[in-house]
């Protein structure tokens, strides 16, 4: 298994060196264990003063709007003259996406440029799949399409892009949110999505995991429920794992872990407060502990990446909350792929602001509509003043 992630790392790497990704070399002590690695970066991935909740804990509980905010604003800002940019995640691809880009010469180069990078046509895999390769490649064509759906914005609404304060990725969208916000300049981001990719794939191989979203009553016993899913499949399993994924909305996350698990919370989760579940169309257990291996290699190619600070606000779905300076950015990235995405907290933290009070304008960058969906349910104000830019 390390074999199969450090052969797709340095594949990419390779191609890297010659892209003058390397501006500065580092020397990489190649008996260095990803055990090690963590225990020697520890003291550096918790935000200083800051407690970090455990991974996949239901420590994240929040009411339908939020009305105040923890982190200070400087200078005030009418929020009628802002505007929030939303990045799509993994999972939100569909055959035929990117074909109103086209005709936008700044789209078209990117995926011009992506194509040169990656050593496949991006526009082609995105336009006429087919959807199993599309499938396969997604992450890179998320990444290109929506960065593109902002070039889209830029060029039918130039003056709401100007105004942007901050922004939000899903997931990998969290990628494209910093490079927008100038922490990653968009080849390097190519090369760790392409990384990302191979690695959650190799991890997903290694062992069988799936991911499942529950939609709750209210006085649901989840973090029980979650328990005796990991006791049913322990005979069987070293260390079982079976944890909240993805907070989305009041009253509905993604459950991510072991199969045997997973097929527990859909038997037995009614008696648990499951109203209803269903399947997520993945093939691994991603955003948990099963993903470590693949947060290992995200690590090492990040060793590669020159990330700087975000010029404009960026909330990060990881832990929502702003991220500051460039260490804070690459910790954020260092931890996307095996922590939950605590999306429904991040959006909480972009539009905390009294219920009298305007919204911001928000941009739902395309392909998909489910970041839209989603902001309705968490925030149907901010919902209002929200447009899809769909591609």
């Amino acid at each position: 298994m390390q074999s199969v992630l450090r052969n797709a790392f340095c594949r990419t790497a390779r191609r890297s060196l010659t892209c003058s990704l390397s501006s500065k070399t580092r020397n990489v002590n190649e008996s260095e264990t990803p055990l090690r690695r963590l225990l020697q970066d520890a003291s550096s991935f918790a935000e200083v003063g800051a407690a970090v909740p455990a991974e996949g804990e239901l420590q994240w509980a929040t009411q339908p709007y939020t009305t105040s905010s923890s982190e200070e604003n400087s200078s005030y800002i009418d929020p009628k003259e802002t505007t929030v940019l939303l990045f799509p995640g993994q999972g939100s691809q569909r055959v035929g996406m990117g074909r109103s880009l086209m005709e936008i010469p700044a789209a078209k180069e990117l995926y011009e440029l992506a194509s040169s990078i990656v050593g496949w046509d991006v526009a082609r895999v995105c336009l006429e799949g087919p959807e199993e390769r599309l499938a396969r490649h997604c992450q890179t064509a998320v990444l290109v399409t929506s960065l593109g759906a902002l070039e889209l914005a830029r060029d039918t609404r130039p003056a709401a892009v100007e105004r942007v304060r901050a922004c939000a990725g899903f997931s990998l969208g969290e990628i494209a949110a910093l490079v927008f916000a100038g922490a990653l300049r968009f080849e390097q981001a190519l090369r760790l999505v392409e990384v990302r990719a191979a690695a959650m794939e190799a991890a997903a191989r290694e062992r069988a995991g799936g991911m499942l979203t529950v939609w709750l009553a209210p006085d649901a016993r989840l973090p029980r429920l979650l328990a005796a899913a990991r006791d049913h499949a322990a005979p069987a399993l070293p260390n079982p794992v079976c944890q909240v994924a993805n907070y989305l909305f009041p009253g509905c996350k993604v459950l991510a872990g072991d199969e045997e698990a997973l097929r527990f919370v859909e038997r037995e989760g009614r008696a648990y407060g499951v109203r209803r579940s269903a399947r997520v169309r993945v093939a691994g257990a991603f955003h948990t502990a099963l993903m470590a291996r693949a947060e290992a290699a995200v690590r090492e190619a990040l060793r590669l990446c020159d990330v700087g600070a975000p010029r404009v606000r960026v909330v990060s779905c990881v832990d929502a909350r702003a991220v500051a300076g460039a260490a804070g950015a690459r910790r954020r990235l260092a931890r996307l792929t095996a922590a939950p995405v605590r999306w429904e907290q991040a959006l909480h933290a972009l539009y905390a602001r009294p219920r009298a009070a305007a919204q911001p304008l928000t941009l739902a960058l395309g392909p998909g509509a489910a970041l839209r969906s989603t902001l309705k349910l968490v925030n149907a104000r901010a919902w209002d003043c929200s447009l899809q830019i769909d591609v």
